[in-house]
Parts: C-alpha cells; structure tokens; sequence
C-alpha cells in the first residue's frame, strides 16, 4: 500500500520541527505502515472466524475471477450477514450469465457496488439443458470415444438433474473437468484398481470437486 503524500510530508514536517531529522519521520511512517498491515491481517481473521456459513472462501469458489483477493476479504468483513447471505445466493447466477469471465466484473468491484441488487437475466436452467441435453450428449460421447468410459445412449431425468446442479454452480469448470478425466489413467481403469468412471460419477457434485481439484491427475 502507497503512503498518501499528506502523510508523508506531515511526518517529515514533524520530525524537522521535533526531532531534528528525517529519522523520526521514517520510523513514523514504519509504524504506520505496520498499522495498515495489522489492519488487514484483522480483516482476515476476522473472516476466517466468522462461524456462519456464508463464508468468504466459498464466495470466492463461486465467483471464479482471482482478483484483488486481499481486498476482497477486507471487504467481505464489513458485510452484514444478510449482504453476505443474497451475494453467495445469487453468485451462480451472475456467473452463469457471464460465462465468459473477461466480461465478469472484476470481484471487489461486485461486492462494492451491491451488485447482488442487479437484475440479472438467465435462461432457467432446467430448459437449457433441456433444449440441449441431446447435444451434450452427442459431446460427451464423442469426447470419450476413444476411451473405456461408458458413453450415453439417452439422457434421463436423473442425468439432466445431476447436470442441471453442476451447470449451475460450476459452468466454467465443466471442460475442464471433462479434459481432466480423459487424462487420468486412474479415472479411465487403466491400472486395474478401478473400473473406468462413469457420466453420474463424474457429474456428482463431490467428485466433480475432486476432479476439478486435481485430485485424480495421475
């Protein structure tokens, strides 16, 4: 953090007048700076105390842009519980209508401007996958063919569900994911300790995260 000009010079000002030298302004401005330093590691803790469950980390998953983490936290605790409670409720779909993440706002820009009070327009995502559940399909198998992975011959109910709650909250994770999968040898059977995986392993939540976190990559 810069040290504001006024500062600066009020604590040369000081110490000339004072204490006959640069040397007291420097160890005024070491103190300020450490005070702005106590400051921010306050905010943090202050957040990874808070015992609800609107926590910052898992705003910050769902958001999905890394940017000016820091003053995020500094941020997030300010906010009142019902602010913090409407932004994790509305995140996914600020971020499902902004799949390309060059065109999310940047994170502290969002928390600063209430942007959980925006409307926000997105297709329901229950008739999205409905109108393309064949065509992910088609992807999906083709994207394994080459693989032991069982490929899809119809999308059930129970697969629209699973996908309908991984598009939801991880959109832009989903090829990664599938990439992810395809390169793992494990993942694919190949070692013999287990039996290659298949669409409802993948897309369950719990696994998906594990894929995603590389839990898999060997």
């Amino acid at each position: 953090m810069s040290i504001p000009e006024t500062i600066q010079r009020a604590a040369n000002d000081y110490a000339f007048q004072n204490h006959g030298g640069i040397p007291m302004a420097n160890a005024y401005l070491e103190g300020w700076k450490r005070a702005q330093k106590d400051r921010r590691e306050k905010a943090k803790q202050q957040v990874l105390d808070m015992e609800d469950e609107y926590t910052f980390e898992r705003w910050w998953k769902l958001y999905g842009k890394i940017k000016s983490k820091d003053k995020c936290i500094e941020k997030w605790a300010k906010m009142p519980l019902a602010d913090r409670k409407k932004a994790i409720e509305v995140t996914p779909a600020y971020v499902q209508s902004t799949p390309d993440i060059r065109f999310r706002k940047d994170p502290l820009t969002w928390l600063n401007q209430h942007c959980w009070n925006d409307e926000i327009y997105v297709q329901p995502v229950e008739k999205l996958i409905e109108a393309d559940a064949d065509k992910f399909m088609a992807y999906f198998n083709e994207y394994f063919k080459n693989t032991d992975i069982p490929k899809l011959s119809k999308m059930t109910d129970s697969r629209k569900k699973k996908l309908n709650r991984i598009y939801t909250y991880y959109q832009s994770d989903i090829l990664d994911v599938l990439k992810k999968v395809r390169d793992s040898s494990f993942l694919n059977g190949e070692n013999g300790k287990r039996t290659p995986v298949t669409f409802e392993e993948i897309f369950s939540e719990d696994m998906f995260v594990r894929i995603k976190e590389g839990c898999y990559e060997r």
